[in-house]
């Protein structure tokens, strides 16, 4: 069944809709949650008066910090609300800096479950008792976000290991979330038609898909050896290791790793770390994963990437990756340089190019509306412009002129205004296309390179190439025996 029919039957059917619907009103509106959205002033006047008119009524708390109180909201309400708080800790521009350093604690500081409940999982799933596995297991955890937590141990081998343990009935908890916000986003469809462009429903099925695959801790760990594989000849990244013995689907056990939160601006220069060298890796290596693999880190917020002391970048966490194929790979690399060259007409060819276009769109149109959204964003200069808003901008011009959207790209715009955030939270001066352009240039050479789409295509279909002598060698049998 697909994620889809799973989130799509009657809303009447949908336990306490109305309730939860009311209860998040509450909470947020006490926390101080529209506060911000006001003064963000994204939105037309009557959503405003609307706003104000909620906030007057509900928010009483004025002396207290809106950060905390959004903190403990998000918390109450579930693992997918902490989900979206983790994403706007990396946006202060949205929220505002105080905001973000309350959120912040999203990312790994959740109310953790009992240690001894954290054992019994692992007995369970390794069939085996703790005093087998481990010399030692510390039943605190280190670490505790909101789908898993993460323990600290020592394998028999006497290898130091982190272990990755599922919150209880994780998965149930965060498909009611996600079952939440589907119907309502269909009912702000339905209630405000105009808003049907932006396909708040699919992006929810997106999203939902992503998440809920995180929640088989093998494929997480597939992901990271794929990743290690990706980077094991670069000095500057490096991916833990993964015990592919103990491992399953509730637990993983990877090597620990001793290091430094990126954005700990503190502790990273007190250890002489260098900082811009630090938001120059992290950005090579971003669009390097974009660009050369296909195969990205798709929850790139600071608590997932540590400094270790020898200044290394370690991602954790690889429970959400993206992929792109060549064509998606292309298509992006273009996209970007046309758009920051302000060659809207180029990027409308390439629309059209990869089959985007219905044939009753204006190209001419198109192009004039392209220009509206980026002109704000592009008018800065070069270091100071988005790349994850301009990127955001024209997914959402996309869906107006109804262009179908990959969801690739929605999961990696959505790790770009992460990374993004995170990089010029530590380093505000950092120039992030002068530091991707010439990975994208090298890219759109190679790609057009016939011998080096040969070399991918015998790469991706060597299986069966490395067989046809044995097929050659079959069939000259079946030939002889007639």
């Amino acid at each position: 069944m697909s994620i889809q029919q799973k989130l799509n039957y009657p809303l009447w059917k949908v336990p306490g809709f109305i309730i939860k619907c009311f209860i998040l009103l509450i909470k947020l509106g006490r926390s101080g949650a529209f506060s911000l959205i006001i003064s963000n002033g994204s939105f037309n006047k009557k959503t405003i008066f609307l706003l104000k008119l909620i906030n007057f009524v509900l928010y009483r708390q004025k002396n207290k910090k809106i950060g905390s109180m959004l903190l403990k909201s998000l918390v109450s309400l579930g693992p997918g609300f902490i989900k979206i708080g983790q994403a706007l800790s990396t946006r202060p521009d949205l929220i505002g800096v105080e905001t973000c350093e309350y959120l912040k604690k999203l990312q790994d500081d959740i109310e953790p479950f009992p240690g001894s409940v954290a054992k019994e999982i692992i007995e369970t799933e390794t069939k085996d008792i703790i005093d087998n596995i481990f010399t030692s297991f510390e039943e605190k955890p280190v670490a505790s976000a909101s789908v898993a937590q993460v323990h600290k141990g020592i394998l028999k081998n006497g290898e130091t290991v982190a272990i990755k343990i599922l919150r209880p009935n994780i998965e149930k908890l965060l498909f009611n979330d996600f079952h939440f916000f589907y119907w309502g986003a269909k009912c702000i469809e339905f209630f405000i038609p105009n808003t049907k462009r932006f396909k708040f429903s699919k992006n929810v099925e997106v999203l939902s898909e992503v998440s809920l695959n995180e929640l088989d801790l093998t494929m997480e760990a597939a992901a990271a050896e794929e990743l290690y594989e990706n980077f094991k000849d670069n000095i500057n990244y490096r991916v833990p290791k993964i015990n592919w013995e103990i491992t399953s689907r509730k637990i993983l056990i990877m090597e620990y790793i001793y290091g430094i939160r990126i954005d700990d601006l503190v502790s990273l220069q007190k250890n002489n770390h260098d900082i811009k060298k630090i938001t120059e890796i992290g950005t090579e290596v971003f669009f390097l994963q974009v660009f050369r693999d296909g195969f990205f880190h798709g929850d790139m917020h600071p608590g997932n990437i540590l400094i270790d002391k020898k200044g290394t970048l370690v991602p954790i966490d690889f429970g959400i990756m993206g992929r792109l194929s060549n064509n998606d790979r292309q298509f992006l690399a273009l996209l970007l340089i046309h758009l920051l060259n302000k060659n809207y007409k180029k990027v409308v060819e390439i629309h059209s190019q990869a089959n985007m276009l219905n044939e009753n769109i204006s190209h001419n149109h198109l192009a004039q509306a392209i220009r509206a959204i980026s002109t704000p964003i592009l008018n800065k200069p070069i270091g100071e412009v988005s790349l994850a808003k301009l990127l955001g901008q024209i997914l959402t011009l996309s869906k107006e002129f109804n262009i179908e959207v990959q969801p690739q790209f929605t999961l990696l715009q959505k790790n770009m205004v992460m990374a993004e955030g995170t990089t010029r939270q530590i380093n505000p001066d950092i120039n992030m296309w002068n530091l991707s352009r010439p990975l994208i240039d090298k890219w759109i050479d190679e790609a057009d390179d016939p011998f080096k789409v040969f070399e991918e295509w015998v790469e991706k279909n060597k299986i069966v190439l490395l067989k046809i002598p044995e097929i050659i060698e079959k069939f000259d049998e079946f030939i002889s025996k007639k």
